[in-house]
C-alpha cells in the first residue's frame, strides 16, 4: 500500500474519531451519572439532530465537492453544490410554517435559522481548510518520495558507470606493465582479478564494512604502485578500528586513481601520501600527490571519477560529508571527512 494511501485511510479514521464521539460522549457521560436510558437517548437524539446535518454537509464537501469541484477550477459550481448542500439539510426549517406563531417564537425561530446556516457555512470552510492542507501534506509526501526514487536510481547509475571506469584504468596499467615485467604483471592479472570481485560484487550493496573498503584500496595502490618509477615514493596510513563503520563501496578509488593519474612523473621527483583515519564519529580521508598539470594534448583523465565520486557522497551522505581540495605549494590536497553520528556540516 502506497504512503498516500495509508494516509487517506488515516484521515478518514479521525474524522470519524472527531465527529462520532462529540455525538454519542454527552449521551455516555449522562448515562453514568444517572443510569437510566431516558435522559441519554434523549442527548443523543439532540446531538444527532444538531451535529448530523454538520456531520454529513463536512463529509460531502471533504470527500466530493473539494476534490472535484474546488480542486477542479469549477469553482460555480462549488458554490451551488454547497448551496444545495446547506439548503438540503435545512430544508424542514425553510418550509416550517410560522405564520400561527407568536412573534417572539418567530424571531427565535429565524434566529436559530440564521445560526444554523452560518455554522454549516463554518463547517464548509473548515472542511476546505482541512482538505487543502491535506492535499498539501499529501503532496509534499509524494514529491519525497520520487525524489527518493530519483536519488536511488542516479546512485545505481553512478555505481555502474564507475564498475566499467575502473576495469578501464586498471587494465591500461596492467598492458603498460607487460612490456616492464612480464612475471609481475602476471602477478597483477590475479591481483586484479580479486579487485574486479570485490568491485563488481560488493558494490552492489548499500553499504560495506569500512576494513573491506581499506584492504581493497591497499590491493588497489600495490597494483598502482607497479607502474611507477623508482623517481615516485607512495605512502600509505589506514586506521580503523577493530568494528569498523559501515560506508559506502568504492567511494575513495577514484581519488587514489587521479592521485597516480595526475601526481607521477617518470622523470622527475613526485610523491603520493594516501590516509585513512576511523574516529568514533566519522572517518577522515586524505590524499595528497606532487601537482603535475597534464598539457593541452593529455586528454587522460577527464574527471569523471572525481565528478562521480562527489555525486554519490552527496547522495549517499546529504549534509553529513566535507570536501576539502585545493593546491599547497605545488601539492595537490583532497581530504573528505564523513560523519555518522548524525550532525551535520555546511559544505561549499
Amino acid at each position: 500500500m502506497k504512503i498516500a494511501d495509508r494516509q487517506d485511510i488515516m484521515t478518514f479514521l479521525i474524522h470519524l474519531l472527531v465527529w462520532i464521539p462529540m455525538m454519542v460522549v454527552p449521551a455516555v457521560i449522562s448515562y453514568f451519572i444517572v443510569p437510566t436510558t431516558g435522559m441519554a437517548s434523549l442527548l443523543l437524539s439532540r446531538a444527532l439532530v444538531m451535529l448530523g446535518p454538520m456531520f454529513v454537509i463536512y463529509m460531502i464537501t471533504y470527500y466530493l465537492n473539494v476534490p472535484y469541484l474546488l480542486f477542479k477550477g469549477k469553482k460555480l459550481w462549488f458554490a451551488i453544490a454547497s448551496v444545495a448542500l446547506i439548503v438540503g439539510v435545512n430544508i424542514h426549517l425553510f418550509f416550517a410554517d410560522m405564520s400561527t406563531m407568536p412573534s417572539i417564537v418567530q424571531m427565535g425561530f429565524y434566529a436559530w435559522l440564521a445560526t444554523s446556516i452560518s455554522t454549516n457555512i463554518l463547517v464548509i470552510l473548515a472542511a476546505i481548510g482541512i482538505r487543502s492542507f491535506v492535499r498539501s501534506h499529501k503532496k509534499q509526501i509524494e514529491l519525497q518520495e520520487k525524489l527518493r526514487k530519483t536519488a536511488e536510481a542516479e546512485l545505481v547509475w553512478l555505481k555502474n558507470q564507475l564498475n566499467p571506469h575502473f576495469l578501464f584504468n586498471s587494465l591500461n596499467n596492467i598492458s603498460s606493465l607487460t612490456q616492464i615485467d612480464p612475471d609481475q604483471a602476471q602477478d597483477a592479472i590475479g591481483q586484479l582479478s580479486d579487485l574486479l570481485r570485490y568491485a563488481l560484487y560488493e558494490s552492489n550493496k548499500p553499504e560495506v564494512p569500512l576494513s573491506g573498503e581499506v584492504e581493497f584500496m591497499r590491493n588497489y595502490i600495490s597494483l598502482m604502485r607497479l607502474r611507477c618509477s623508482s623517481t615516485t615514493k607512495v605512502e600509505e596510513d589506514f586506521r580503523i578500528a577493530h568494528n569498523s563503520h559501515q560506508i559506502v563501496p568504492l567511494l575513495f578509488v577514484s581519488f587514489i586513481e587521479n592521485a597516480f593519474k595526475h601526481g607521477t612523473s617518470n622523470n622527475q621527483t613526485s610523491h603520493i601520501s594516501i590516509s585513512l583515519r576511523e574516529e568514533p564519529d566519522r572517518v577522515v580521508f586524505d590524499c595528497r600527490n606532487t601537482n603535475l598539470p597534464k598539457d593541452a594534448h593529455n586528454h587522460s583523465g577527464s574527471g569523471i571519477g572525481l565528478e562521480n565520486t562527489r555525486r554519490r557522497l552527496e547522495l549517499s551522505y546529504p549534509n553529513r560529508y566535507e570536501w576539502k581540495q585545493d593546491v599547497v605549494d605545488g601539492e595537490f590536497r583532497i581530504s573528505i571527512a564523513i560523519r555518522f553520528d548524525g550532525g551535520t556540516v555546511k559544505n561549499s
